[in-house]
């Protein structure tokens, strides 16, 4: 039986030796084979395979990207306008405990 060996890091970086007989890889590429032909029978071309999820897996979701973005934009207002509103307490605090003094008249 015919192995490959790769003496280095495999994906997960910890040094151990990556062994796989042919047959086993020969037996993944048939299954892969065979899925991209399924979903290419259930309508999905290739292209749209390795762009993400296919239209034909893709529902009509209420949540897209410029829904996202208007909620993120609106954390992002909330989260500003809080932040001003506390330094502005903070410093109108400040000079109430420490006022400062003038003496010129």
């Amino acid at each position: 039986m015919d192995h490959y060996k790769f003496d280095g890091y495999d994906d997960m970086g910890d040094g151990h030796d990556v062994t796989e007989s042919v047959d086993e890889l020969k037996a993944k590429l048939q299954s892969m084979k065979k899925l991209m032909g399924e979903r290419k029978a259930a309508g999905a071309d290739t292209s749209e395979l390795f762009r993400g999820r296919p239209t034909s897996l893709r529902g009509a979701g209420l949540i897209n990207g410029n829904f996202l973005s208007f909620v993120f934009g609106s954390a992002l207002c909330v989260i500003v306008s809080v932040s001003i509103y506390a330094f502005y307490n903070l410093y109108h605090a400040v000079l109430k405990r420490f006022p400062s003094r003038h003496t010129e008249l």
